[in-house]
């Protein structure tokens, strides 16, 4: 009797332990998705180059070196605001004479700011200003967005069958996990995404939506 006790209890034992690791696998495997932050100096010098040789690109107009920064197989993402509702378009390359939309020319811009690594700042429709002014890059690890599959699940509630799943996959790929950058400015300002593929860094997504109000 006493044998049988002490071998169910083994049995049970083993059963809670393979099922305790395979929850901490789980776990472990739900968290690896989760974007890192950024905090070694390496990681820091790769994410600073890649953001500010797309604002010096952006500032030239300069469409060789801009494009330069846009992945070879997934492109980019411009997210703009055609009426009350925010949509995007995918694009394979850019071109500062063929603006999206085609009817909003991408403004001259200046910067004399420093990037800083922090909280990003806010624009506030009540006052039109941003709450502050100045060129950020959140590098957090629950800093990110879901811009682009918000806007995915909106347009399909009335329209199903607007993008296939290679679409949604790409919209994906070029969003999660990424870094959002804001050069907030009184005037124009800059606000896009940066993200890395293996080794190398690329600009996967331009917001010409957000820093307005007008519908």
């Amino acid at each position: 009797m006493m044998k049988k006790t002490l071998a169910t209890l083994a049995v049970c034992a083993l059963l809670f332990t393979a099922c305790h690791n395979s929850d901490k696998k789980a776990t472990s495997q739900a968290d690896s998705s989760k974007r890192e932050a950024i905090d070694q100096p390496e990681e820091v010098q790769q994410i600073s180059e890649i953001i500010t040789r797309f604002v010096r690109a952006y500032i030239s107009q300069d469409n060789e070196k801009l494009n330069a920064l846009i992945h070879p197989e997934y492109g980019m993402a411009i997210i703009y605001r055609p009426g009350v509702a925010d949509t995007f378009a995918l694009i394979d390359s850019f071109d500062f004479k063929k603006p999206v939309p085609d009817y909003y020319a991408y403004p001259s811009l200046q910067n004399d700011q420093v990037l800083a690594f922090e909280k990003l700042p806010s624009f506030d429709c009540g006052t039109d200003k941003w709450d502050k002014t100045g060129f950020f890059c959140d590098t957090t690890a629950n800093s990110q967005t879901q811009l682009l599959q918000t806007i995915v699940k909106h347009e399909e509630e009335f329209e199903s069958s607007k993008y296939d799943e290679s679409q949604k996959k790409r919209t994906a790929d070029l969003e999660n996990g990424s870094y959002r950058v804001i050069l907030a400015q009184p005037e124009e300002s800059l606000i896009f995404h940066v993200k890395q593929f293996g080794n190398a860094w690329y600009v996967t997504l331009l917001d010409r939506a957000y820093g307005g109000c007008d519908a």
